[in-house]
């Protein structure tokens, strides 16, 4: 049912683990300003991200080309183990090895809407980066070779699980020998995690002055960027205003302008009322011979007083 061989997909879990580890380190060294050994065990290892990536390889490694069902799922899936870890040790020794109480959109503190943003975020680039690269390797590593690895690794983990659980529960002394297993993995665990922050805080302390600088520079460049958007808008709505106020004029103008040509031709046509009656009196015969032209005369005239046939003109003209 495993997507890879036993061995594999164990490799895997340690790998995962050891790198979740790590990076909680360097978030809470960020963040905290101090080396703070993270993790329900001993060593180096935080098995929440181990389970937690492997789900989602398990899971999602048909469909990772689509980045919103990787993103998405991973989400789900990383949020959900670390939910129930989350409560499975505090139902069993009530205690919190994480807290998301001050964070917002929490759930009594075991998950929160930043880290699941974050857990979509990094299982995405890392089914695409660091997969790969992990499942390379385990494939290349000589099959006894990584039987006798897994074998150090399963053991050191299983005793440091009786040791922080027997610790918790205060029964130390009956676990003697293990503790001092333990104890050692607890120094080399610190030891590693404490070079990893002293390496955090010396990045942090260089470039803290240029990060101020930057960020000083954003601030300056957001409040520019603001103002002069307040202004083109400003000057856009008087623009348009502007133009509005111009467009009307054009069609007032426009407007007299059609009153004034209406009122020419009806001046123009009252002017020319004698002439027309006059024409329209007149009478010619058939043998006449500018009766054509007096009859073009006529329906001109005719068709200016809005007339449409020769019995019109003759009543009118009577």
């Amino acid at each position: 049912m495993l997507p890879f061989p036993f061995d594999v997909s164990l490799f895997m879990f340690f790998v995962y683990g050891l790198i979740g580890w790590v990076v909680e380190v360097i978030y809470y060294g960020i963040t905290e300003g101090k080396f703070i050994n993270r993790g329900f065990l001993n060593g180096p290892l935080c098995p929440v991200y181990g389970i937690g990536f492997y789900c989602v390889i398990w899971f999602f490694l048909p469909v990772m080309d689509s980045f919103p069902m990787l993103f998405f799922g991973s989400a789900i899936v990383c949020t959900t183990v670390e939910l129930l870890a989350g409560v499975i040790l505090y139902a069993i020794f009530r205690l919190r090895w994480w807290d998301y109480s001050n964070y917002r959109f929490n759930f009594h503190g075991f998950i929160c809407l930043r880290f699941s943003i974050y857990w979509g975020i990094a299982c995405s680039l890392g089914m695409n980066i660091l997969h790969p690269a992990v499942l390379k390797i385990a494939t290349h590593i000589p099959k006894y070779a990584l039987i006798g690895i897994l074998g150090v690794f399963s053991l050191l983990t299983i005793v440091d699980i009786i040791v922080t659980v027997t610790a918790i529960i205060g029964f130390n002394e009956k676990v003697r020998l293990l503790s001092s297993m333990s104890g050692g993995l607890r120094k080399y665990s610190d030891k590693l995690g404490s070079s990893i922050y002293g390496t955090v805080d010396t990045i942090k302390t260089k470039t803290g002055p240029a990060l101020e600088i930057t960020q000083n520079d954003y601030v300056e460049f957001r409040e520019t960027f603001a103002s002069h958007r307040k202004a083109e808008k400003e000057l856009a709505k008087k623009n348009r205003a502007e133009e509005r106020a111009l467009i009307a004029k054009y069609a007032s103008e426009g407007r007299q302008g059609i009153v004034n040509t209406s009122k020419a031709a009806v001046h123009a046509v009252k002017n020319k009322m004698p002439e027309m009656k006059l024409a329209l009196r007149i009478r010619s015969s058939r043998e006449d011979e500018n009766a054509e032209s007096i009859r073009v005369l006529q329906q001109h005239y005719a068709d200016m007083l809005g007339m449409d046939s020769d019995e019109e003109l003759f009543e009118d003209a009577v």
